[in-house]
């Protein structure tokens, strides 16, 4: 046997030998513990939970956490703020020059809950929490409520006076799970910490109500023109109904769908017994009474107007009022300048029409300028962009696009008599003359747009199709409720400056569609940006109309200021191009065109829409009188301050075709009849009336 083989054990040869059962095995020998309480009391605490049950851990884990967080939630720290801070936001020229700063037409006033009658506090109760007063800052009766109904498929909120208060003061409006833990846990700490009456005077003086009111008191001076303390049942019940929804249920846009809330609130408040039957029939049967606005007088106020609507769609009020943003438009307050003292200068005496102007950026569709009307209060009439007026002879170059669209060309001709008699495909016969009753022999389109002869678009437009031109001059920018008849040749149906600025627009930008904007830049108040409009160049918009028609549109429309009824509309040194238009009686006189990388429309008449603009500083007012001198002097300061090289509109270089452009010199007119005159000196007199060939009354040209 070989000695230096390992010895088995005594206890292994006894079990190998059956001597001892596996019973008697003795214990491993355990090593001492340290001493010390610290180290022997987690490790027997280790050893008893490792003995437990599973079901039994669960359950202690369970109650140890719900008891450390009831302890943490229940004697949590709380406060309540008076109200949420305000972050107005500042609106900046293109240039960083301070323009505007938009801030809620009411300042807010904190008032106690003293000074809110009962009936206001009721109503909000009865509509937004009915157990306001007996739950503890969550409410779990509506919680289940809630749940139920969202799973049969409609929507129904859960959230407490508390909650909301806590969402808009301190928690904000993001949308997670671990918001809404936040917003319960905090509300239920703002609940033991303050009166029920002091936590609903907080509510109630910062809850938004639409319109840029914060609390009870600004909704009330502003809606009602008096102090919260003499609101009426049906006033409260209104205030109350906004806050579902205070776009949906702005009493000032929406006076219907805002009554029809008031009268649920006023349904509630009855169910709940906060008043009888007879007073909800008699406050319900009551009318939207709403004060005025108060105005507030601005710089550039049409176009601060505007900006303010584009950014309440983009962004909300909320985040427009409380938000801090600072935005970056594309208003040049150069260029406004320029057309605000060009139509004070020029229409200076009383009596005066007023005029309207609207120029953009090509190359970006942002709004240089914008003038709507003489107001200078935000809230005034925007005739730039609500001002509806026909616009006679202006709109026949997207007649010309159309038929261009078609097949049609600048070189075809059609006959030019003073007046003729047009039988329709329905059957009808349309009369129609140009305004003078002059023939102009046989045009080619180009010359006839140049003249803006009334029988050749009549002509074109029973060949290319109302409804088309309708849809074409929709796909350039075109928002106004367009009638498809062939009167539509001659400008009849109404528009805005805004529409035909954009419109032509479109063609500068080689027929690509581009939204027109007020923005170029938005940041919030920690400078991360929210938006950023598309840089010069960036020629990525939605194609209206091909390059070609872009382009002929834009050859005949120069044709229009070399020869035409716009020739005093050059600019030396640039490539300029637009169209004129007057209507009927000279109620409404246009110029719209172009130069450089920009496009400007610019309407003159009166507000109140067809007052015959007769002997105004001595001249019947046409398109080539006001309209043309404000929109060359207006675009002279913007020419003048940008200097674009490319003094053509841009073109890819694969579309692009040689062009020869003609000399800005007088051209006597190749047709038999003299070109008529729209010069307001012209020392022939006044123009002569325009024929009323019934049943369409003609436009003048140009």
């Amino acid at each position: 046997m070989d000695e230096r083989r390992p010895k088995a054990s005594t206890t292994s040869t006894a079990l190998a030998e059956g001597a001892l059962a596996p019973r008697d095995i003795p214990p491993p020998t355990r090593r001492p513990e340290p001493h010390g309480v610290r180290r022997r009391l987690p490790v027997r605490v280790l050893r008893r939970l490792g003995r437990m049950r599973k079901w039994k851990l669960v359950l202690l884990t369970g109650l140890t956490i719900f008891a450390v967080g009831s302890s943490v939630i229940y004697f949590g720290p709380a406060s309540l703020s008076a109200a949420p801070p305000l972050q107005n936001a500042t609106l900046l020229d293109i240039d960083g020059r301070p323009l505007a700063e938009l801030r809620p037409e009411q300042n807010r006033v904190v008032v106690g809950i003293d000074e809110i009658p009962e009936v206001v506090q009721e109503a909000f109760v009865a509509v937004e929490d009915e157990r306001f007063w007996s739950h503890w800052g969550v409410d779990p009766i509506a919680i289940a409520r809630a749940l139920f109904a969202n799973a049969q498929g409609d929507r129904e909120g859960a959230s407490t006076i508390t909650q909301q208060y806590v969402k808009n003061t301190f928690v904000g409006n993001e949308r997670t799970i671990w918001r809404k833990i936040r917003e319960a846990i905090t509300a239920i700490r703002v609940d033991r910490k303050f009166s029920k009456e002091k936590i609903l005077a907080a509510y109630l003086n910062s809850i938004y109500l639409g319109n840029g009111a914060y609390g009870v008191m600004a909704a009330s001076r502003l809606y009602f023109g008096h102090d919260i303390n003499q609101a009426t049942l049906e006033e409260a019940a209104l205030l109350a109904g906004i806050t579902a929804s205070p776009g949906r249920f702005d009493p000032r846009k929406n006076p219907d769908g805002a009554k029809v809330r008031r009268n649920y609130v006023l349904e509630r408040m009855r169910i709940l017994g906060m008043i009888t039957p007879e007073e909800e029939t008699f406050a319900a049967a009551m009318p939207i009474d709403i004060a005025p606005p108060v105005k507030q007088v601005a710089i550039a106020p049409s176009f601060v107007d505007w900006a303010r609507k584009v950014l309440e769609g983009e962004f909300g009020e909320d985040v427009l009022y409380r938000g801090g943003l600072r935005v970056t438009t594309s208003l040049d307050l150069d260029v406004q300048r320029a057309a605000e003292e060009a139509i004070a200068e020029l229409l200076d005496e009383p009596g005066d029409p007023e005029a309207a102007v609207v120029v953009i950026d090509v190359e970006t569709g942002g709004v240089r300028a914008m003038v709507g009307g003489r107001g200078k209060r935000l809230g005034d009439l925007n005739l730039a962009v609500q001002g509806l007026r026909q616009a006679g002879s202006a709109f026949k170059p997207f007649v010309l696009a159309a038929g261009l669209k078609q097949g049609k060309t600048l070189d075809d001709r059609y006959s030019a008599p003073g007046s003729m008699r047009l039988r329709l495909d329905n059957g009808t016969v349309w009369k129609v003359g140009n305004y003078d009753r002059r023939g102009y022999g046989r045009p080619t389109l180009k010359r006839a747009l140049a003249y803006s002869v009334n029988t050749v678009f009549a002509q074109l437009i029973r060949d290319v199709g109302a409804s088309n031109v309708a849809k074409l001059a929709k796909a350039t920018g075109v928002s106004a409720s367009l009638r498809a008849v062939e009167s539509l040749a001659l400008g009849t149906s109404e528009v805005t400056a805004m529409d035909l600025a954009t419109g032509y627009a479109t063609f500068a930008r080689e027929g690509t569609y581009l939204r027109t904007t007020a923005l170029t830049e938005v940041k919030n108040r920690e400078g991360d940006m929210l938006y950023r409009n598309r840089k010069a160049g960036d020629r990525s918009g939605r194609r209206a109309v091909t390059f070609d028609v872009a382009s002929d549109v834009l050859d005949a429309m120069k044709e229009v200021v070399r020869i035409g009824t716009g020739r005093k509309a050059r600019i030396p040194d640039y490539v300029t191009w637009g169209k004129t238009g007057t209507t009927e009686d000279f109620a409404d006189a246009w110029f719209v065109g172009g130069a450089g990388s920009a496009v400007a429309a610019v309407w003159v008449g009166h507000p109140q829409g067809r007052v015959p603009m007769r002997g105004v500083h001595g001249i019947n007012v046409v398109g080539s009188s006001f309209p043309l001198q404000i929109w060359k002097r207006t675009m002279e300061t913007l020419l003048e301050k940008y200097k674009p090289d490319d003094r053509e509109f841009r073109r890819p270089s694969e579309s692009a075709r040689p062009r020869v452009v003609a000399t800005p010199t007088e051209e006597p007119s190749e047709e038999p009849s003299e070109v008529p005159s729209e010069d307001p000196s012209d020392p022939g007199g006044p123009l002569p009336l325009p024929t009323i060939l019934r049943p369409t009354p003609p436009a003048r040209p140009g």
